[in-house]
């Protein structure tokens, strides 16, 4: 005598967990995938990349600004007017010289980059050996590293501002997309294990 499945439908709920499930982590997988291809493009071309850069930082200067000063006329009786309308012309204005010359523009963000090493990687390394904390080699070697590449960056002023905005920009892109694939394995680990 044959032994039928008392529950013939339980096949098709098992296909559907596993679909959704699958669905959980292989979405955002993907997402990370084509991000992190993304940042390996942008560091292929990191001159477009650093141009397109300060195209977009220059819109988004005039955007904000334009949003700004809309909000500073919806305060004007109740808010600080004045400074919310001087921040918004402001921002519209940098925006649009940013947008006019954005080679004047990249130069201009690739000063700000370096400083930024510069100063940060001081900082932190001045402060790791000062404090001697647990793991304070690994930021002290940070911290020498920023310097080093914030005066790379001084040194080649103006050339440096055709690579190093690309570069920074494409890393950032490419270690997010790597960043999002590690979540999603994470999270496909972590429902094998629930389900085992």
């Amino acid at each position: 005598m044959a032994i039928t499945d008392s529950n013939p439908g339980s096949d098709i709920n098992d296909t559907r967990g596993s679909r959704m499930q699958a669905s959980l982590w292989g979405g955002p997988f993907l997402m990370g995938l084509l991000v992190a291809l993304v940042g390996v493009v942008a560091l292929g071309a990191v001159v477009l990349t650093s141009v397109l850069s300060v195209i977009f930082y220059g819109a988004m200067l005039v955007v904000a600004g334009i949003f700004e000063v809309v909000h500073a006329f919806r305060v004007r009786k109740t808010g600080p007017f004045l400074l919310f309308l001087l921040g918004g012309i402001l921002s519209i204005v940098v925006g649009a010289v940013v947008l006019a010359r954005p080679g004047v523009g990249l130069v201009a963000l690739t000063l700000l980059l370096a400083g930024y090493f510069f100063a940060s990687g001081l900082f932190r390394s001045i402060t790791s050996i000062s404090d001697r904390y647990a793991g304070w080699g690994w930021d002290f070697a940070y911290g020498i590293v920023s310097v080093v590449l914030g005066a790379i960056i001084f040194a080649q002023m103006p050339a440096s501002s055709l690579w190093a905005l690309g570069v920074v920009v494409g890393v950032e892109i490419l270690v997010r997309g790597i960043s999002i694939m590690a979540g999603s394995l994470a999270v496909r680990g972590a429902m094998r294990k629930l389900h085992a």
